[in-house]
């Protein structure tokens, strides 16, 4: 068992878990009501709150299986203890837990609506002592994980945004009226969103490859994958222009108000969403060096 537990294709699989759900989590506290015309359910924030808890348990779970090269004889219970409270991967996870416990609690709660945004915001930043950026220290190790906990809450609001407008444009609740105030009010906050992740992602990159080397970073897995990545998000780019000077126009002076570009348009620029993420979740297991 716990040599299927310290395969590759485990830990990318339970990464992509982790990343989607604590991304909906943190996404939808944000952008529910402010970015979208979407209530958000406290069932549904409780009920990805617990699932994050047992992505979370499950990921450390094949992490540790994946130090000791699958052999179960090694972790014992001084191990354990190293890689929970030694190592950052283990000290990002209880935070993560302890933030996700006490949302799952809260969501379904009378508590002000700030108190689980911020309970998710935390669950969701706790990744960037999951990754690269965990391996930082110093200065320079803290401008890596800030970096990078921007990097995720700017992706979080995209795709947490483009599901709520999804969804009110299929219910067609609110009125159509709302909704096309709403696409308006996403392309501006979207551009700012656009821009932190340009900038957040150069220096991200910067921080863990030698730009001074482009061919072998080019030549690199890691660079390779890297270079989908970016094409994913210019395929999302080209489909947020296109909602934003196309689609809302058509859907705000068409007879009729067809909704069918607007819904097709949407629903492709989050799959393609859902594909940088996955890309993310494989990028995590790669070595820039290699």
């Amino acid at each position: 068992m716990i040599g299927v537990m310290a395969g590759e294709g485990v830990t990318v699989a339970l990464r992509l878990l982790l990343y989607l759900d604590l991304m909906a989590v943190a996404g939808l506290l944000l952008c529910a009501r402010r970015t979208a015309p979407a209530e958000m359910s406290p069932r549904l924030i409780a009920l990805l709150a617990g699932i994050g808890v047992v992505v979370t348990a499950a990921h450390l779970a094949a992490s540790a299986a994946a130090m000791v090269g699958g052999d179960a004889a090694l972790l014992d219970a001084e191990m354990l203890r190293f890689i929970a409270l030694e190592t950052s991967h283990g000290q990002g996870a209880a935070v993560r837990l302890l933030a996700l416990g006490a949302l799952a609690m809260l969501a379904r709660s009378s508590r002000p609506a700030a108190l689980p945004t911020v309970l998710g915001v935390v669950a969701l930043a706790s990744l960037a002592w999951s990754g690269h950026a965990g391996a930082g220290e110093g200065a320079t190790g803290i401008l890596h994980k800030a970096s990078d906990i921007l990097h995720l809450i700017a992706a979080a609001m995209w795709i947490s945004t483009l599901a709520l407008l999804l969804l009110s444009v299929a219910r067609l609740e609110p009125a159509i009226d709302e909704i096309v105030v709403a696409l308006r009010r996403f392309a501006n906050t979207g551009t700012a969103v656009v821009g932190v992740l340009i900038v957040t992602g150069v220096i991200n990159l910067a921080m863990i490859a030698d730009l001074a080397r482009p061919t072998a970073l080019i030549a690199s897995a890691y660079g390779q994958t890297l270079a989908v990545k970016v094409a994913l998000f210019l395929a999302m780019l080209a489909f947020a222009a296109a909602n934003r000077w196309r689609f809302t126009p058509q859907l705000e002076h068409a007879a009729g108000r067809d909704t069918r570009a607007i819904r097709m348009s949407l629903s492709l620029e989050l799959c393609l969403g859902i594909a940088v993420v996955l890309v993310v979740a494989l990028l995590g297991t790669l070595s820039p060096d290699a």
